[in-house]
Parts: C-alpha cells; sequence; structure tokens
C-alpha cells in the first residue's frame, strides 16, 4: 500500500505499481478474444504485453540488486491473470522497497553480442518507469480499439485514488 510520506523517488515507484495493478485488473475481466486484440504500433497482443511488463521488472531488479525475484521456472505463457497480479504487485513493491536506496551511479558491464555494454543504476530505474508507462499506453489504446473503458493512470488520477 502507498505510503504517502515517502521521498519522490518512492512515489514514483509506487505509482508504477499502482498503474500496472489497476491494469492487470481490469485486463482480469477480459474474454480470450479481447486479451488476443492485436493493432499495428504497439508491441503485442494485450495479456503477452502484460506479462513483458512484469517480467521486465524482474530484469531490472535482477539487474540493480543482482538477485532474481522470480523462479526461472515460471510458465508465464499459461498464467492466470491473478498470478500474474500477484507477480506484479510483488516486482513492484520490490522495486519501490530499493529504488530510493540504490546507488544511482553504480556501474554494470555486460556482453550485448560479444560487445560490452554499460549502464548505470540510474539507468535502469529509469527504463523501468519509462517502460511500464510505454506498454500501459500501448495497452489502453487496444482496449480503447476493443470499446472497453479503461482506467485513467495519470500521476493526477494516482493523487486522486491516495485520497479516496
Amino acid at each position: 500500500m502507498p505510503n504517502n510520506e515517502t521521498n519522490l523517488i518512492d512515489k514514483m515507484f509506487e505509482y508504477n505499481l499502482w498503474a500496472n495493478t489497476q491494469l492487470i485488473e481490469l485486463c482480469s475481466d477480459l474474454v480470450e478474444a479481447q486479451l488476443a486484440a492485436e493493432a499495428a504500433g504497439v508491441f503485442g497482443r494485450i495479456q503477452p504485453t502484460l506479462i513483458h511488463i512484469v517480467r521486465a521488472e524482474g530484469g531490472y531488479l535482477n539487474r540493480v540488486t543482482g538477485s532474481r525475484p522470480f523462479a526461472d521456472d515460471l510458465d508465464w505463457d499459461n498464467m492466470p491473470m491473478s498470478n500474474l497480479l500477484a507477480k506484479a504487485q510483488q516486482s513492484g513493491e520490490q522495486l519501490v522497497a530499493i529504488a530510493s536506496k540504490t546507488d544511482p551511479a553504480i556501474r554494470h558491464e555486460i556482453e550485448i553480442q560479444g560487445n560490452p555494454y554499460h549502464f548505470h543504476n540510474w539507468t535502469v530505474l529509469l527504463q523501468a518507469l519509462y517502460h511500464g508507462i510505454e506498454h500501459r499506453t500501448q495497452i489502453k489504446f487496444l482496449l480503447t480499439q476493443l470499446g472497453v473503458s479503461h482506467p485513467e493512470l495519470a500521476a493526477w488520477d494516482y493523487m486522486g485514488s491516495l485520497s479516496g
């Protein structure tokens, strides 16, 4: 549950958690045909995109903390939406817990196609926020195309949810 006495970084990741759970809860009520809807210009179908958001959060956590939040043998493709919601809550809460405590200057190096790639913790955390917003927007576009009302997920809406 969001804490009203946190710093800016915590608030941003609390918002991210809230927005993910709002969208997954709404999509839990969709039928298979709706979850399978596609459109040009978006990442993909609704359910795989939601899975992608949550799995990516696990990857961001692994990059920053060095530990994986999810078991390697999860069957993501057949995961019920209720389990996906639980995984989103898990990764979202872990991001909230570590974000403001993470040294932004720590530098990492990985190899991509045989070439070294360098990045800092601040880049990973910023990407976690951006990535979620980008894909939630794509899902909202698909929902609009389907005629499904979706939650408003702006910062103002998050703020309003805290007072209600």
